[in-house]
C-alpha cells in the first residue's frame, strides 16, 4: 500500500501535469483560431473577472508574472485595440485600464471557444467526478491561500 506521501506526491504530479497540458493546448487553440496568446487571454478575462479595475501591480499578482512582462502584455493589447490605457485620476503616477470594444468582442469569442473546448474535453467524465474534483480544488486553492498569509 503506497503512503500518504505517495499519495500526495502522485496527486500533485498530476495537477501539474494536467495543467500544463490544458495550457499548452489552450495557446495553440487559441493561437490558432484567434491569434492571441494564452497570456493574452488571461490578461482580457481579468477585466471581466469582478468590479475592480485592474492595475498592473494586481494584474502581475493574479497572473503570477513579473511586471515587466505584464508591461509588455498591456502593450500588445493596447496596440492591438483591446484595452485603453488612461492616467488615472487618483495618481498621475499611475494608470487605468479598460477594454475597449474591440477587446470585449474578442474575449467573447475566446469565452465561447472554451466553452466548446471543455464540453469536448471534459464531456466524457462523469458529473459526479468533475464534482468530486472541484471540491477538491476549491479546498486545496483555500489552504494554499491562508498558508500565503
Amino acid at each position: 500500500m503506497p503512503s500518504s506521501s505517495d499519495f500526495y506526491s502522485e496527486f500533485g504530479f498530476y495537477i501539474h501535469q494536467v495543467v500544463a497540458l490544458i495550457d499548452k493546448r489552450g495557446d495553440a487553440m487559441f493561437r490558432r483560431e484567434l491569434g492571441i496568446s494564452l497570456s493574452q487571454f488571461t490578461l482580457l478575462r481579468l477585466f471581466d473577472m469582478g468590479t475592480e479595475v485592474p492595475s498592473q501591480q494586481l494584474l502581475a499578482e493574479r497572473l503570477g508574472l513579473a511586471k515587466s512582462a505584464v508591461s509588455r502584455q498591456i502593450d500588445i493589447a493596447r496596440r492591438a485595440g483591446w484595452i485603453q490605457v488612461t492616467v488615472s485620476p487618483r495618481s498621475r503616477r499611475q494608470n487605468t485600464l479598460a477594454l475597449t470594444p474591440e477587446g470585449r468582442e474578442l474575449l467573447t469569442r475566446a469565452k465561447t471557444l472554451i466553452e466548446r473546448s471543455e464540453s469536448v474535453g471534459f464531456g466524457a467524465i462523469p458529473t459526479a467526478d468533475v464534482e468530486a474534483t472541484l471540491r477538491t480544488l476549491r479546498a486545496l486553492y483555500t489552504e494554499m491561500i491562508k498558508s500565503d498569509r
